[in-house]
């Protein structure tokens, strides 16, 4: 399907939220090998997070450096995400993901300057 991999919510709802949501989550096509740190995204983790799947479907066949269209996610829905990532990668998930042939970075950013926790920068 080629959707890209690595971030993206758990509800529905992330998408509806507009800018209001908590966290902004986008990828974009990366280059393979620009970092030795990668984790592989499985079809079936990624079609448990529509808002991942989305941004990677968004940035299947965009330029490399350019962001795909952001998805903005609840703070829980957000928390759950990067949680969510940080566990399937091994406790990190800086770097480039794989997914359906195709390699990505991945941006989930707190918009919410008053929260100084959660994921905060997974984006390069």
């Amino acid at each position: 399907m080629g959707l890209a991999g690595a971030l993206a919510g758990c509800s529905g709802v992330g998408g509806l939220l507009g800018p209001s949501g908590e966290w902004k989550l986008r990828a974009t096509p990366a280059d393979p090998d620009a970092t030795d740190h990668t984790c592989t995204l499985e079809e079936s983790f990624v079609r448990e997070h529509e808002d991942l799947q989305t941004v990677l479907s968004r940035a299947e066949n965009g330029e490399r450096g350019a962001w795909s269209e952001p998805v903005y996610l609840s703070a829980s829905a957000g928390n759950r995400l990067g949680a969510d990532l940080s566990d399937y990668c091994g406790g990190g998930f800086r770097g480039v993901y794989f997914y359906d042939d195709g390699a990505y970075f991945v941006s989930l950013v707190d918009t919410d300057p008053t929260n100084d926790k959660g994921h905060g920068a997974h984006q390069h």
